[in-house]
């Protein structure tokens, strides 16, 4: 089934599941934390799908279109976004060819659980700037300082309530049966990166082990490691002069959050080590419709580079310099997770030297990028032939939408009289003496109008 906006139908039905316990904090957390990654209308739709009246019942989109003043490309822009953060899952039904959604809404994270969540803060960070990111931080997860003589004195589970320790030992059936249905209940969706990039963590741990670096800590990040290699195309030895960084001198330990802003700053800067990418357009398509060399080297950068350095590149190559939106929008592309790391770079690629545009549009790219959703274009060979359709469609002559039709009219024929029934050529067929006559007569007639103006 094609993923793309272009499947949606305003008569197709659909219902709505709510799946865990939306609280006045998970409201505050969406509004905060969720809608400066996911926009307005995303965090809108989450809210008109919880309190559409008779949410649990089949309805058409013509409804939920007409009460967000949304259309169905924008609508399903909102729809992916909700998607991608977690707080959506979209299901499909077909019956006599009818095709239904299922809209499952999931509740949004914690702070807590949201501030550690790699890609989540990733892109937080990304997007409001560091001096806000503390700032909800503080907002969200308020510490209190403890007094100078408090002590804590509070009892644990086994001091007040009495176990039998060999039920702990051998758990009734009635919990056992139950653990079991839980772990086949449905789980909410995990972001993740696509696939878990080959990254060697053993050569990392071996790098580290000749620093004042604990290696536990950096093993309790491994995640957030695995995303920003990911995200940047970070290896090892840049990652652990990185993690060296956001280790605190004194206390030995690692600050995730500030090894997240090292990596934002030193991504700016001049990077050695990344192939070379030749700003050369795409050659137009072979008679075998198979990559030229140009374009088989071309895919060898493509499927080897990170999105965010493969941009870089060009732009270094060209001169330029990778503006802050041009990060978001790269982020947002990859945060989708709707095409390989490769298929964006060749997205990329096409915008800015095919089309020789200075800087990543987001609204062209959007554009690309449902149309490639549309096609399944999952390999970069494909994504080369998407590429030399559009170039052959922009070649072709376009047909100017203003121009009329020429259309020849026919003269009547009492329009096809010929010119000698003109008073002025009647005239001239007037011989002499009659022509002599007339004048006479219209002299006489200028005399007799003066007489009575006198008179």
């Amino acid at each position: 089934m094609e993923d793309s906006w272009h499947q949606l139908k305003p008569k197709a039905g659909f219902t709505v599941r709510v799946n865990g316990r939306i609280s006045d904090l998970s409201w505050q957390t969406l509004t905060q934390l969720y809608q400066p990654i996911m926009g307005p209308s995303a965090a809108g739709l989450f809210s008109a799908l919880f309190w559409l009246p008779n949410r649990g019942t089949y309805q058409r989109h013509t409804t939920l279109l007409a009460a967000m003043s949304l259309d169905l490309e924008h609508f399903y822009e909102a729809r992916i976004r909700l998607e991608a953060t977690g707080l959506l899952t979209t299901k499909v039904t077909t019956q006599d060819d009818l095709m239904g959604f299922i809209y499952e809404l999931h509740a949004p994270l914690a702070p807590a659980a949201f501030f550690k969540d790699d890609l989540l803060s990733v892109q937080l960070l990304g997007v409001i700037g560091e001096e806000m990111y503390q700032q909800l931080i503080s907002t969200n997860m308020p510490t209190v300082a403890p007094l100078a003589n408090e002590k804590d004195v509070t009892k644990n589970f086994l001091e007040v309530f009495h176990v039998d320790g060999q039920e702990l030992n051998d758990l009734p059936t009635a919990i056992t049966n139950g653990r079991q249905r839980l772990t086949k209940a449905p789980k909410s969706p995990v972001l993740s990166a696509n696939d878990e990039p080959e990254f060697d963590f053993k050569l990392l741990g071996e790098i580290l082990e000749h620093s004042f670096i604990d290696t536990r800590a950096v093993q309790a990040n491994r995640q957030l490691l695995l995303t920003e290699h990911v995200t940047y195309g970070l290896d090892e030895v840049t990652m652990a002069r990185y993690v060296g960084e956001a280790t605190d001198l004194a206390t030995n330990q690692f600050d995730a959050e500030a090894f997240k802003r090292i990596v934002a700053q030193h991504f700016g800067q001049p990077r050695r080590g990344v192939a070379p990418v030749k700003a050369t357009p795409t050659p137009a398509a072979t008679t075998t419709g198979t990559p030229t060399s140009a374009e088989q080297a071309l895919i060898k950068v493509a499927t080897a580079t990170a999105p965010a350095v493969f941009l870089q590149a060009i732009k270094q190559k060209n001169g330029g310099f990778v503006t802050d939106g041009e990060q978001r929008i790269v982020r947002d592309l990859v945060s989708r997770q709707l095409f390989p790391e490769a298929v964006l770079n060749l997205m990329i690629y096409h915008v800015l030297v095919d089309e020789d545009k200075p800087t990543l549009n987001k609204n062209l790219l959007d554009t690309i990028a449902n149309d490639w959703s549309k096609a399944k274009v999952n390999t970069p060979q494909l994504a080369i032939q998407k590429i030399r359709e559009r170039q052959r469609a922009a070649s072709q002559p376009r047909k100017s939408r203003n121009r009329q039709p020429t259309v020849k009219e026919t003269l009547p024929d009492w329009a096809k009289k010929p010119a000698a029934e003109t008073p002025t050529a009647t005239t001239a067929k007037l011989s002499t003496e009659q022509q002599q006559r007339l004048q006479e007569r219209i002299a006489k007639l200028k005399e007799n109008r003066q007489s009575g103006k006198e008179d």
